[in-house]
C-alpha cells in the first residue's frame, strides 16, 4: 500500500522567540488508513495538522523537514496531488454568520468541482443529506446560529466532502458535543472512509475515539512523538511510561476492574522551559539518572511498534 502522507524529521517553530513547537516527528499515513494523534492539550497535535495542511499560523514557521504528498491515479499523463481537507474543533467558529450553509456549501463544490447553479444545490443537498441532515432542501437557507453543535460539525464534514478529499485531518472533531452526537459523528467519520477510500489522521486527547477509528496510533508529548503502534498493540502493550499512564487515566465500565482511573502526577512543561534529558522523566516513575541527561532514541518493540524510551514498561 502506498504512502498518501509521509512526514520526516518535521521542525515547527516560533522563530522570533526559537521556540519549537514541533521537534523531529515522523510518521506516515497509507492509502485508505486511519492514524490518530494522541497526547495532552499542548503537546503539538494541532500544530502538526497545520503544518500539513500548510495553514500554519502567523509568527509560527516549518524550520525543518519535509512534508510529502502522495499522489493519484494518472490524469492526462500527469499525477494530481491529493486534495487535503480539514475539520476544525469548534465548527461554530470556522463558519461564517452572515452567509447560509447553502453559500457556504455551494462556493466550495464551485471552486474544488466547477458546479454552480442547480448543479451545485442539488449536490449540495446531496451532501447534507449523507452527512444525516434531515430537510436538506429547506437547511439550505439556515444560518450557522440555527443549527446545533453537532449539526454544524456535519455541515462541516459535508464540505469538507465537496473538495473530494485524498486526506481528511480531523482535529478534535468531537469536542464539546454529547456523548450521543459524539458517536453519531464517529460512526460517520467511520463510513465515508471505508466508503470513499480516503485516509484519514484523528487528533484526539482521548484514547477511546482513536481506538475506534484508527489502525495505528502516534502518542505525543511536548512536540515529540513517543510513541508509535498499532491501536490494538498500543493498548495492549504500550511500552512508554507516558503512553501506559494515558491509558490507566481511561475510565472502565469492566464489572471485573473497578479501579479508579490514576492521573498522571505533575503537568506539562512549558515549551520555552523543557527539562534536560527525556522530557516526561519529571513525571515517570520509571526515571534513572539516565533519563535526565539525553533524550532517548527511537527502539524497536515490536512489529510497526517504536517507543523512545530507556526503560520501556512492556519489556
Amino acid at each position: 500500500m502506498s504512502d498518501i502522507l509521509t512526514v520526516r524529521e518535521l521542525v515547527v517553530q516560533v522563530p522570533a522567540r526559537a521556540i519549537k513547537i514541533i521537534d523531529g516527528i515522523s510518521f506516515s499515513l497509507g492509502v485508505g488508513q486511519t492514524l490518530g494523534l494522541v497526547g495532552e492539550s499542548g503537546c503539538g497535535k494541532t500544530m502538526t495538522c497545520y503544518a500539513i495542511a500548510k495553514a500554519l499560523p502567523r509568527g509560527v514557521a516549518q524550520t525543518g523537514g519535509t512534508i510529502a504528498l502522495g499522489y493519484g491515479p494518472h490524469r492526462s499523463g500527469k499525477r494530481d496531488e491529493p486534495t487535503i481537507a480539514m475539520i476544525f474543533q469548534d465548527p461554530t467558529s470556522s463558519l461564517n454568520p452572515v452567509h447560509t450553509i447553502g453559500h457556504y456549501l455551494e462556493s466550495s463544490l464551485y471552486r474544488h468541482q466547477g458546479l454552480k447553479g442547480i448543479d451545485a444545490r442539488l449536490e449540495a443537498i446531496r451532501l447534507l443529506e449523507r452527512v444525516g441532515i434531515d430537510q436538506a432542501k429547506s437547511r439550505l437557507r439556515s444560518y450557522p446560529h440555527q443549527f446545533s453543535g453537532g449539526m454544524n460539525q456535519r455541515v462541516m464534514i459535508a464540505h469538507a466532502l465537496a473538495a473530494k478529499p485524498k486526506l481528511l485531518i480531523a482535529d478534535e472533531p468531537t469536542t464539546a458535543l454529547d456523548v450521543t452526537t459524539q458517536a453519531q459523528i464517529l460512526h460517520l467519520l467511520e463510513e465515508l472512509r471505508l466508503e470513499t477510500g480516503m485516509a484519514l489522521l484523528i487528533v484526539s486527547h482521548d484514547l477511546g475515539v482513536i481506538a475506534r477509528l484508527a489502525d495505528r496510533a502516534a502518542v505525543m508529548y511536548c512536540g515529540k512523538i513517543v510513541e508509535t503502534a498499532p491501536v490494538g498493540e498500543l493498548l495492549e502493550r504500550a511500552a512508554h511510561p507516558y503512553a501506559r499512564a494515558l491509558i490507566d487515566c481511561m475510565p472502565t465500565i469492566d464489572p471485573d476492574d473497578l479501579e479508579p482511573p490514576i492521573p498522571i502526577p505533575g503537568s506539562v512543561p512549558l515549551l520555552e522551559n523543557l527539562p534536560a534529558g527525556c522530557y516526561f522523566h519529571p513525571r515517570c516513575s520509571h526515571a534513572t539518572e539516565r533519563c535526565t541527561v539525553s533524550y532517548p532514541g527511537p527502539a524497536n518493540i515490536g512489529h510497526l511498534h517504536e517507543a523512545s524510551c530507556y526503560h520501556p514498561v512492556c519489556a
